[in-house]
């Protein structure tokens, strides 16, 4: 989401931009409510976007990872907790086996 938001508030700066140069342009005015509503849209989508990116690397850090089945913190790399890893691989298997014959 934070890549998102940002990629939108930079396409709506550059839009600030690109009508500020094609107004003056085309018609010899630039309407400053438009351009400054652009400008500010796209500032805006951008801070939030970092901000949701710092708060979510953050909070990853902070909650760590856990086991889907019973929510107890896992190693780094895994997973599974080591209770469930065996299950989920042996219940694998058995739909393999129904799927195969």
């Amino acid at each position: 989401m934070s890549r998102v938001l940002i990629r939108i508030g930079g396409l709506l700066i550059v839009v600030a931009v690109v009508y500020l140069a094609a107004a003056q342009m085309i018609r010899g005015a630039v309407n400053d409510r438009v351009f400054w509503a652009f400008a500010g849209a796209g500032a805006t989508s951008v801070a939030v976007g970092i901000i949701l990116a710092v708060f979510g690397r953050g909070v990853a850090a902070v909650v760590g990872r856990s086991c889907p089945r019973c929510g107890r913190r896992v190693a780094r790399g895994r997973v599974y907790c080591d209770d469930h890893l065996q299950e989920t691989i042996n219940e694998y298997r058995d739909q393999e086996r129904k799927k195969g014959g």
